[in-house]
């Protein structure tokens, strides 16, 4: 029974993750090209979304983050030392209404990494510097 309503939250994770790459595609102005895969939402996309667009994005990764952390609560045999714990411990403090600035102020200051996805942004300018240690006990590089 666990099993299957772990499955279960797995596969909305999923969809969710599934219609958020959509959503952002189309209030960017795009129109959906269906032969190409899913990636990582880049800055030359990111400049082109609206604000609530943004926030959205933003919202949407903290609820795949607070559903790990619940499951991993529920289901100690799933915790481990991951991106979702990094993500907890690097960004505690930090108002989810400061993000999106944040990230905007990167690609802004760095036109040439454009290329480079909000995720590692996000990684590299506001979680790295606030934690102690890698990802699964390797060192940060």
């Amino acid at each position: 029974m666990k099993k299957n309503r772990l499955i279960k939250m797995l596969c909305v994770v999923l969809l969710f993750i599934g219609f958020t790459g959509w959503g952002i595609k189309e209030s960017a102005g795009g129109e959906i090209d269906k032969d190409v895969k899913v990636s990582l939402l880049r800055g030359d996309l990111w400049q082109q979304m609206t604000a609530d667009s943004k926030l959205a994005f933003i919202w949407g990764m903290g609820h795949v983050v607070d559903i790990e952390q619940a499951l991993m609560e529920r289901y100690p045999e799933l915790k481990r030392d991951s991106f979702v714990m990094k993500v907890v411990e690097g960004m505690a403090d930090m108002p989810m209404n400061d993000i999106v600035p944040e990230i905007d102020n990167f690609y802004k200051a760095n036109p040439d990494k454009l290329n480079m996805s909000v995720a590692a942004v996000i990684w590299d300018t506001m979680i790295k510097p606030n934690i102690k240690t890698g990802i699964a006990g390797r060192p940060l590089e």
